[in-house]
């Protein structure tokens, strides 16, 4: 600018000075045709007409005084300008602004009327000035320059103070660009997740509320105009099929459309929510819900955190988060009113979704009930409303949809072992309701007594006992006994005690109850007492003879024939034995189940063998007392011989007992004692035989004759007698209980890896028979209750999984073919 005032001071610029009033064409046409200045120059830098006269008019060689060319019509006096700043009292409003910067909070509202006061009257003075200046007919510049000067003062003087400023926050001023761009997962940006438990300010919540509604009407209304302006085929599509199409093309619009856009998109959302509710149609009901559980799933639900009300935001830090930046905080309102929003209608999906698992219909209630847990197992939202809704339908009438929800909730802990705790909590809550069925109340035992529990979780074990056994309580005193909920509560009982920590004393207080409940209700029932009494006693190291009393009475049941018990109880068995020290009730245990096998299956009685040959190998003393008794009856059958007119009938009789005691021949031996019996001449006479019955002088009892009956297993004299029952065994039709039994006579161990209570039974043959192999037993995977299932094992080189009429199994040699298959091999192979 300083050349340009350079050039344009010439001799030519003072003949013109004189002419400027009225010559202002005429300058126009002569600064056009003038090619160093012209007024195409100073517009274009942003200036106007009068500052190209100003400018055309100077020269820098003559003195300027307060900003004025000496000895020219707009020359100002030296001190004029400064006396008319404090004419309209600049001074004194600038010292006003420094106290009320010093002045305390308290007296701001009587400051800010006074700085108001002042700022009229200056207002006023200034206005009288101007005037006067203008009717002086002062130059348009200086009139043009004190105007610019009074607005800035005017503009200091209309400064806001802290209140003007607390109020522009909440302004609602409207963009005209979208502030939060569509596409992608809405709570994955960075200022979505911002959140505070901290209690905020309730009147600052709901102003900022109240801003941050409109911004979010705006931005919704601003995108669908952006939306209905756009052009194109796609776009056309959408808006035709959003109204006007199939109820399939209809969903999947919504779909693209709020995927696109969720922040924007919220109104298809109740728009779903709404068919979901709607009774008119179940189709479009059910496609409603795959379709907002596919998208809360996927798309609208954060996977590690829950939904935030408005009032949970950092209100206080929001200016200082947002770093001063007014479209930062927009957008930081914006999200967090839609989490707000869909907060709320995710709750209304909740109840929705709940009234659906009371519907009339099994597979809408189905439907409705796999929804809750498939997002109650991936989202935290709602967690407590979806897990009630699935323990409350364990309540069903209809019992399929009882066992659904007990195998959802094991799915649930399978995948959440953390929740196990919950879980319980809430199914206790609802096994102790006034109004409960007792069928609800069975579904509820039978779900937490399949729970899968560790030694870390020892206060959950030790809670449900105390669940368990206050209904046992009650079910006691009111002589319901004989039910499968008793059952039930003594198995989960059972489970429980290895991991909890409780006091015994509580159970103690219930073993005269146990040992009553024993003797009266069903076989299932009574083993699982058993159990419970084992694991009590066992833990203490003193098991008491009363409970091998029982379990020597409960052998005798005629329920374990038919029993689906049969596998615990022999495992209850082979503990009990293990756990004993006394060898005459070994004994006796042993006599006992060999004789209840002679009306059993068998693969009852396979297992029963095999228990046998491993109690053989654990007690070495039970066989050692075999041998002795044998060998001692060899030699008592000589000795009895007195009468030599019957030597060779007793000759005969020593011979068939010798082959008799080898394999425990029982019919042979009574034959002996009868004869014995006759051939006794003095009846007072002591004779040593063993086979002679001694009477126990004192008690009056004999102690040396086996009673079958006898309700004690050391009082029955088990141990004068032999195990004849395995002669027998090893000539049964079924060749592999004649190869158990003739393994055990011959003092082996029975060395077999399947399980013979499923492996020897009639359909299992009958699978073998037609050229089947027999199913694979399908557990459930994806739960914990294949825990508590016997292990499959897995054989590669198994016969049992070749064909019977397969080539590989004829090439076999018979040394390698089960015995109970023999006869296959021996048919296929001559043929």
């Amino acid at each position: 600018m300083a050349a340009a005032v350079d050039m344009a001071a010439g001799p030519r610029a003072e003949e013109d000075l004189e002419a400027e009033p009225g010559c202002e064409d005429d300058a126009e046409e002569e600064g056009s045709a003038d090619n160093e200045f012209a007024l195409d120059e100073v517009l274009r830098l942003g200036g106007t007409k009068a500052d190209y006269l100003m400018l055309y008019h100077l020269n820098a060689n003559e003195d300027i005084i307060d900003g004025g060319k000496k000895s020219a019509i707009d020359d100002l006096e030296e001190g004029e300008l400064e006396a008319f700043i404090t004419k309209i009292g600049v001074r004194k409003y600038s010292k006003i602004l420094q106290e009320e910067n010093k002045e305390s909070t308290k007296d701001e509202n009587q400051t800010k009327k006074e700085s108001e006061k002042i700022d009229k009257k200056g207002k006023k003075k200034k206005n009288k000035e101007l005037k006067e200046k203008i009717q002086d007919g002062k130059s348009g510049k200086i009139g043009k320059q004190k105007l610019i000067q009074d607005n800035k003062i005017s503009s200091t003087s209309e400064l806001p103070g802290r209140k003007t400023k607390h109020q522009d926050i909440f302004e609602f001023q409207p963009k005209q660009y979208l502030l939060i761009k569509p596409g992608g997962k809405w709570y994955e940006a960075d200022y979505a997740s911002e959140h505070t438990s901290e209690p905020q300010d309730e009147s600052l919540v709901s102003q900022y509320k109240n801003l941050a509604k409109q911004l979010y009407e705006h931005e919704t209304n601003l995108y669908t105009s952006k939306k209905n302006i756009q052009k194109g085929a796609n776009s056309a599509w959408m808006k035709t099929v959003v109204t006007t199409g199939t109820l399939a093309d209809r969903m999947a619009a919504m779909t693209l459309l709020i995927q696109d856009a969720p922040v924007h998109g919220l109104h298809f959302v109740e728009v779903l929510i709404n068919q979901i509710k709607k009774k008119g149609s179940r189709r479009q009901s059910g496609m409603a819900l795959n379709t907002m559980k596919e998208l809360i799933i996927s798309d609208l639900l954060p996977d590690n955190r829950k939904l935030q009300t408005f009032s949970q935001h950092p209100f206080k830090q929001l200016e200082e988060l947002a770093s001063g930046n007014k479209d930062a905080r927009d957008r930081r309102l914006i999200m967090w009113y839609f989490e707000h929003l869909f907060k709320h209608h995710f709750a209304e999906f909740v109840q929705a979704l709940e009234i659906l698992t009371h519907d009339n219909v099994q597979a809408t209630k189905t439907v409705a009930l796999a929804t809750a847990h498939e997002i109650l197992c991936i989202k935290p939202e709602q967690e407590k409303a979806l897990l009630i809704m699935l323990v409350n339908k364990l309540g069903d009438p209809q019992y399929k949809m009882a066992t659904k929800a007990s195998y959802l909730l094991e799915t649930l802990l399978h995948k959440h072992p953390n929740m196990k705790t919950v879980v319980c909590c809430e199914v206790e809550r609802l096994l102790y309701r006034p109004n409960i069925s007792l069928k609800a109340q069975y579904y509820a035992v039978c779900f937490l007594n399949q729970m899968v529990l560790s030694h870390e979780k020892s206060d959950l074990a030790g809670k449900l006992i105390t669940v368990y056994f206050s209904f046992f309580h009650a079910y006691v005193k009111k002589a319901e006994i004989d039910s499968k909920m008793l059952s039930a509560l003594l198995s989960g009982v059972n489970r429980a005690f290895p991991y909890s920590k409780m006091d015994d004393g509580k159970i103690m207080e219930q073993m005269d109850t146990l040992f009553k409940v024993v003797h009266v209700v069903n076989f299932t029932t009574s083993v699982h007492a058993l159990m419970l009494l084992f694991q009590v006693m066992d833990s203490k190291q003193a098991i008491s003879n009363r409970y091998y009393v029982a379990l020597y009475r409960k052998l005798l049941d005629p329920g374990l024939a038919q029993s689906s018990k049969q596998a615990m109880f022999l495992n209850l068995l082979y503990k009990s034995l293990k756990s004993d020290i006394v060898l005459r009730r070994i004994r006796a245990f042993l006599k006992r189940i060999l004789q209840i096998t002679c009306g059993q299956t068998p693969g009852f009685i396979c297992g029963a063998l095999y228990l046998i040959s491993e109690i053989l190998k654990q007690k070495p003393g039970v066989q050692v007392l075999l041998q002795e008794q044998w060998e001692s009856d060899e030699e008592e059958h000589f000795r009895d011989v007195d009468d030599s007119d019957e030597d060779k009938c007793e000759e005969k009789m020593v011979n068939k007992s010798h082959e008799g005691k080898e394999y425990g021949d029982a019919g042979e031996e009574e034959e002996m004692v009868v004869k014995n019996k006759t051939a006794a001449i003095k009846p007072q006479s002591i004779v040593s035989g063993s086979w002679l019955h001694h009477k126990n002088q004192e008690g009056g009892k004999c102690l040396q004759t086996y009673d079958p009956l006898h309700r004690n297993p050391l009082s029955c004299g088990a141990d004068h007698v032999g195990l004849w029952e395995l002669k027998k065994l090893s000539e049964h039709f079924h060749p592999s209980v004649a190869l158990f039994a003739t393994t055990i006579l011959q003092g082996n161990r029975i060395q077999y890896s399947g399980d013979p209570l499923q492996d020897f039974t009639l359909m299992r043959f009958l699978d073998r028979f037609v050229y089947r192999n027999p199913k694979q037993s399908k557990g459930k995977g994806n739960t914990d209750s294949i825990v508590m299932q016997p292990k499959q094992r897995l054989l590669l080189n198994d016969p049992h999984k070749l064909p019977v009429n397969s080539q590989k199994f004829i090439e076999r040699e018979e040394s390698q073919i089960p015995v109970d298959e023999i006869f296959f091999h021996r048919y296929y192979k001559k043929t």
